[in-house]
């Protein structure tokens, strides 16, 4: 059976999963809240954790996006590399690199007019200057220095992520060098980030790794950019690609350098989990008026969590199809 789309913006099997994923994530969460709130029409709702955005100023968050940027810039460029040296796609693109980016300026200009309007210049500024993570949360690094865990651990998750997928979806792998200096320019980015939004880079990486809130963000991040950020460009990188196998030498080694970066992603996210759970989820919460017993359990916070970065998974997608659509096709230049 062919799975190859029969024009250009067809889509097969795989792809028709991966658009679903997200979809479904966001289905469910908003389910979970109208039962949480008892009403159907969430939109005028305060959903937000912090306790002051209602739904529709949440998926509109617009100074929040302006201040995940550079996480965002990191992860597309990691993710992209990621996927360019894993897969083989053989996607037909629906539209050309300049396109791409103009959508994307676009984009950008509606959010910076959004968050200015809309969320104030204060907030917008404070975002953008990496001194704001939260509604009422201020820290040097700002948004930076509260992605870093999940930043960091996604350079050994990112391909683990990408192979188990391949493998559920039979999207086929085909180990090369194309991607590379997109995953070097993902690193490279990362300590210049940290650099430059920090007075003391190397204690911010410290306090990043050991303040419990920033682990426990760090983990509804992951399940975050699992379940919306990376199906949708995923999504059009595997549509018509054949489902062919490596050659057996190479698909050792291959799942030799997987397994291993699978024990440091699996470690790495073991220990975000432990540290915040011995201090307790609910104390690391914020607590809004409309939290019932004082407190927002885990599924509260993921289901509110997931439409606060709609706007920052419709970049990431822009972003990371923009660098694989100028990223060159041929894929036999194995590792």
């Amino acid at each position: 059976m062919n799975d190859r789309p029969n024009n250009r913006l067809g889509f097969d099997h795989r792809a028709r999963l991966l658009i679903a994923l997200p979809i479904g994530v966001y289905l469910l969460s908003y389910v979970y809240l109208a039962a949480y709130h008892q009403r159907l029409w969430l939109f005028g709702t305060v959903v937000h954790e912090g306790g002051t955005l209602t739904l529709l100023q949440t998926i509109f968050y617009a100074s929040h996006l302006l201040g995940h940027l550079p996480s965002l810039t990191v992860i597309a460029l990691l993710f992209a590399g990621t996927s360019l040296m894993l897969l083989r796609a053989e996607s037909h693109w629906p539209m050309s690199p300049p396109v791409l980016a103009a959508i994307l300026a676009v984009f950008l200009a509606l959010a910076s007019w959004m968050a200015f309007a809309v969320f104030g210049r204060e907030d917008t500024l404070a975002f953008l200057t990496q001194t704001k993570q939260g509604v009422a949360i201020y820290a040097e690094g700002g948004s930076w220095n509260l992605h870093l865990p999940s930043t960091m651990l996604l350079f050994a998750g990112a391909p683990v992520y990408l192979f188990l997928v391949a493998g559920i979806l039979k999207i086929p792998l085909r180990p090369s060098r194309h991607g590379a200096l997109l995953v070097l320019a993902a690193a490279a980015l990362s300590v210049v980030f940290t650099a430059l939004f920090n007075t003391d880079p190397v204690g911010a990486v410290v306090t990043a790794w050991t303040n419990p809130r920033y682990l426990a963000h760090s983990v509804r991040e992951l399940a975050t950019f699992s379940l919306t950020y990376f199906p949708l460009p995923l999504a059009l990188l595997s549509f018509g690609a054949p489902a062919d196998r490596l050659p057996q030498r190479e698909s050792r080694r291959l799942l030799v350098w997987v397994a291993v970066l699978f024990c440091a992603a699996a470690a790495a996210l073991a220990y975000q989990c432990y540290i915040p759970l011995t201090v307790g989820i609910g104390e690391l919460a914020q607590k809004p008026p409309f939290a019932r017993t004082g407190a927002l359990g885990v599924p509260y916070l993921l289901a509110s969590h997931n439409f606060e970065h709609v706007l920052d998974t419709i970049y990431f997608t822009l972003v990371t199809l923009l660098l694989w659509s100028t990223a060159p096709r041929r894929r036999d230049a194995a590792l």
